[in-house]
């Protein structure tokens, strides 16, 4: 049958729904069907859902990428009229020109991505799930991965349990036994020493072309697979990272501004990344590595190191990065989709975001101390976005206490422009998806830089290994 994808600009596009026999074709989407990203079973289609008539539709995505425009207009205008009127402190002046340039570049670059050309490359593929403690969810995982639509005998699943202790490893062998039909397997690690020894067991255990790690509580789309590995056509790239979308994405305001976040981060961030060969973390939710390239650096990845302590968490940043100093190229394939559950309570959120924080307080001195050789055009868009994070704890401080002390003008002028940006981020969501989740980027965008100053107890916590969410 003719399985080859017939539009390379339809990110959503998809497959059968997971009931469909696995040898018959199934019609891309259709103008009026979408991908439901919310079955607990996974992604899979709903045909003919009545959506916005096309034209309006297509209408209100030309007037949000307007909008988008015109907001990155006005933070540059802002920003040159103060500049020459001389109005700023030399600390806010600082502040404006980094975050500025960082965000006016990421709009920029976003806006020259492109998806990566179907190019018909079909090449071995190992999927890596590392478990831990996932009980019955590791099923339909398993399903999802057993059900992709990429050629059987050039597909295998390798499930690795890192020592779990309750009944998860029971569920690994019932889905391995559904799934008999597909080449997976089941390995059980004797004791727990950690995801990144785990996804070590499993590149171990195979020696597929394209390994690609996902989270055992993530699901791909029926054709993530086949759209990831195309970027591998291209003999430069070591890495490729999908698209994750938050399938709990409606249960309360956390996860909808997570969901917002998310999308943004892709779209916004790791495209503008993808434009220079350099996307610096390729998430572990979903993402594909040529064998190759991973064995070189496979012994120096599992027994990483930092201030004398085992580096346990951020296993995605730090591969990616080791893959970047060798000189490799690092893309973003915007049409491999998959979803993954976010933390739904503050407190297993607070604990996620202090994890990444710690591993990008890690990686990022170490990204810089090679990427002006290894990946020179990338060098100045990473340098502004870090030294954007790293000083923003400090410039939400300054704000407050020129409120307190001095001119509350500052801080009006600070809240605009961070209005301006959220409404920027808003409006990319908007004119790329209809869910109506839009809006939440206003007091996500807030949200989230409230939490910047969580990076200073990071950096003080960078030798605590432990997990946090992990239990």
């Amino acid at each position: 049958m003719d399985t080859s994808p017939r539009n390379a600009d339809l990110m959503a596009r998809g497959r059968a729904a997971r009931s469909a026999p696995a040898d018959e074709a199934i019609a891309p989407l259709g103008p009026n069907d979408v991908l439901d990203l919310t079955d607990t079973a996974g992604p899979r289609i709903i045909r003919g859902a009545p959506p916005l008539p096309r034209r309006l539709r297509s209408w209100r995505s030309a007037a949000a990428a307007c909008g988008v425009a015109v907001i990155v207009g006005a933070i540059g205008w802002h920003l040159v009229a103060r500049v020459l009127a001389d109005t700023l402190g030399p600390v806010t002046l600082a502040y404006s020109l980094i975050a500025s340039s960082f965000v006016l570049s990421r709009f920029a670059l976003a806006a020259l991505y492109r998806l990566p050309r179907w190019t018909g490359h079909q090449p071995t593929v190992a999927i890596i799930v590392p478990v831990f403690h996932e009980g019955p969810g590791i099923g339909r995982t398993i399903d999802a991965c057993a059900t992709l639509d990429y050629p059987p005998d050039a597909l295998e699943i390798v499930c690795i349990d890192d020592g779990s202790s309750d009944d998860t490893y029971e569920h690994l062998v019932a889905a391995v036994q559904r799934n008999r039909a597909r080449n997976v397997r089941a390995i059980q690690l004797p004791v727990n020493k950690g995801k990144r020894a785990a996804l070590a067991a499993g590149i171990r255990a195979t020696d597929a072309e394209i390994l690609v790690f996902i989270d055992s509580d993530s699901q791909p789309a029926p054709d993530a697979v086949r759209w990831l590995v195309q970027g591998f056509s291209d003999d430069r790239v070591a890495a490729v990272s999908g698209l994750t979308h938050v399938r709990n994405a409606r249960e309360n305001l956390l996860t909808k501004m997570q969901a917002v976040r998310y999308y943004i981060s892709f779209q916004v961030l790791k495209s503008a990344e993808s434009v220079v060969g350099a996307v610096t973390c390729c998430s572990g939710c979903f993402a594909g590595y040529r064998r190759s390239a991973v064995q070189d650096v496979l012994e120096a990845w599992e027994s990483q190191r930092f201030l004398g302590v085992q580096c346990t968490y951020g296993d995605d940043r730090s591969l990616t990065n080791m893959l970047l100093r060798r000189g490799w190229t690092s893309r973003y394939a915007g049409h491999a989709v998959a979803v993954t559950d976010a933390p739904a309570t503050y407190p297993q959120f607070v604990r996620q975001q202090l994890r990444w924080k710690k591993s990008w307080a890690r990686e990022s001195p170490l990204l810089l101390a090679h990427l002006w050789r290894s990946r020179l055009r990338a060098f100045p868009f990473t340098l502004i976005a870090i030294l954007a994070s790293l000083l923003s704890p400090l410039i939400i401080g300054f704000h407050i206490a020129m409120t307190v002390s001095a001119d509350p003008r500052e801080l009006a002028v600070y809240v605009l422009g961070l209005y301006l940006v959220a409404m920027g981020y808003a409006l990319v969501y908007r004119s790329l998806r209809e869910d109506g989740l839009w809006w939440y980027a206003l007091p996500g965008t807030a949200f989230y830089l409230a939490l910047s100053p969580m990076l200073v107890w990071a950096i003080a916590r960078l030798r605590d290994g432990s997990w946090g969410t992990r239990g």
